[in-house]
């Protein structure tokens, strides 16, 4: 019950803070389970915009989540910073009549995968879970540095032909598992890597899509929610 309130106490303190900032929050599309409350699920588009990723929230409310969709491309230049703005959303999402009580999961994309894997891997009291796929990692350069601050389950998709602009290479994942297995504390980030995946290989439209590599990331992404949603 403590711990609860502690919790709560803090996702107030971070959505008052935004508001009195006059800061506003992003769109904000609903997925409702079929049985009208889940626990939150927070999915966060790529560069191309919800539209492609609108399929991946639908698949997760029907797995009984309350999902909540946002564009990725609003995280990126906007003042007051990103991190400030992930942990208003995710705060928002938490006080939908939808909403079980308990932490969020994000799953990001792309775009939507960098601050995902920057900054709601390191919200032990507000996220449960994170799951990325091709998430841009441009941003990062000491590997070992990055994996230590990770406070949160993750799990990372990175596709071994990803060379799109260079945001998402595979040697930058392989660094980020190799750090994660010799940090010497518990590995709290697994990659998997899909070795002829071009970027985007989620996106229907996309001549990257991959239907199979797809479906084995939408398993084991259930998989990681049903162990670690709950915390």
């Amino acid at each position: 019950m403590r711990r609860n309130c502690r919790v709560f106490a803090i996702m107030l303190f971070v959505f008052l803070g935004w508001a009195c900032a006059g800061l506003p929050l992003p769109s904000q599309k609903e997925y409702e389970p079929p049985t009208g409350k889940g626990r939150v699920v927070v999915v966060i588009s790529g560069h191309s915009g919800p539209g492609n990723y609108a399929y991946v929230a639908n698949d997760f409310a029907e797995q009984g989540y309350y999902v909540v969709l946002v564009d990725g491309n609003d995280f990126w230049g906007m003042r007051g910073g990103s991190e400030a703005l992930l942990k208003g959303v995710l705060t928002r999402a938490q006080q939908s009549p939808h909403a079980l009580p308990g932490k969020v999961a994000v799953i990001g994309f792309s775009r939507g995968g960098a601050p995902s894997l920057t900054y709601a891997t390191r919200m032990p009291e507000l996220v449960s879970a994170v799951v990325v796929s091709y998430p841009s990692t441009r941003h990062i350069t000491n590997a070992e540095a990055f994996v230590a601050q990770i406070k949160v389950p993750t799990l990372m998709f990175a596709g071994g032909r990803d060379t799109y602009k260079n945001c998402c290479l595979i040697e930058t994942a392989r660094k980020l598992a190799s750090a994660a297995k010799t940090s010497g504390g518990k590995v709290l980030l697994e990659v998997v890597e899909y070795p002829e995946a071009h970027h985007g290989w989620t996106v229907r439209s996309s001549g990257a899509y991959r239907e199979d590599y797809t479906s084995d990331g939408f398993h084991r992404t259930l998989d990681h929610l049903r162990q670690h949603a709950g915390d």
